[in-house]
C-alpha cells in the first residue's frame, strides 16, 4: 500500500511538473465587456495605430500587426488594411487635433467620421505599457480596448501581459521567449476574452 501511495505521488508530481514546465510563462489578464454590448452588428473594425509607452520604438507597430493577424485568423470580423487606415486616420485625427501617431482619447464626433471613412462599426486601439526583449526576462504587456464608431461607448476592454521569465526555465536552464512569440501570445490572451 505504501509502495503504491508512493508511486502515485511521484507520478502526479512528474505530471505537475511537466505541465508547469511546459506552460512556463507568466501571464496576466483584466478584462471588461460592456453588458449592453451587443456585437453581431460588428462586421467590419479598424485597428487604429498603438500608443507606445514602451522603449522599444517598433513595440506600437509590432502589437498592431499582431492583432490584425490575430482579428483575422478568427475570422469573425473583416478588417480594415492598416494602410487605409493610416491614411484615413491621420487626416480625420489631425483635422480633430490629435498628435502625429498618437491616439488617445476619441471624442464622439471623431470616432463617427472615422467609422464612415473607413466604413467600419468598431474600432480597436490601445497601447503597448511594457515590450522588453531580454531573452531570460522578456514582457509583453498591452492594453486595448474597442470601441462603437456611432456611439463612442466602451465595447470591451483588457489589459494583458506575459513574460518569459518563469522560476521552471531558470531551473532547468531553458531559454525565454522571444518577443514576437510573447507578443501572439498576449495578443492571443486579450482577444480570447472578447471572442
Amino acid at each position: 500500500m505504501y509502495n503504491e501511495f508512493n508511486m502515485l505521488l511521484r507520478k502526479s508530481g512528474i505530471l505537475v511538473a511537466i505541465v508547469l514546465i511546459v506552460t512556463g510563462c507568466a501571464e496576466g489578464v483584466v478584462r471588461y465587456i460592456n453588458p449592453e454590448a451587443n456585437f453581431s452588428y460588428i462586421k467590419k473594425v479598424a485597428v487604429l495605430p498603438f500608443n507606445n509607452l514602451s522603449d522599444d520604438r517598433f513595440a506600437g507597430e509590432k502589437v498592431r500587426s499582431a492583432i490584425t493577424v490575430d482579428l483575422l485568423s478568427r475570422g469573425i470580423f473583416d478588417v480594415v488594411e492598416q494602410g487605409e487606415v493610416n491614411k484615413i486616420a491621420s487626416l480625420v485625427l489631425r483635422a480633430a487635433g490629435a498628435e502625429e501617431g498618437m491616439v488617445t482619447e476619441l471624442d464622439r464626433e471623431t470616432l463617427k467620421l472615422l467609422g464612415e471613412r473607413l466604413g467600419v462599426q468598431a474600432v480597436v486601439l490601445g497601447s503597448v505599457d511594457e515590450y522588453v526583449g531580454r531573452r531570460e526576462e522578456g514582457l509583453v504587456a498591452i492594453s486595448v480596448r474597442m470601441l462603437d464608431t456611432s456611439s463612442g461607448i466602451i465595447l470591451w476592454q483588457a489589459k494583458a501581459s506575459t513574460s518569459s521569465a518563469s522560476l521552471w526555465r531558470k531551473i532547468l536552464g531553458l531559454e525565454g521567449l522571444d518577443t514576437g512569440t510573447l507578443t501572439r501570445r498576449v495578443v492571443k490572451t486579450a482577444f480570447d476574452t472578447l471572442l
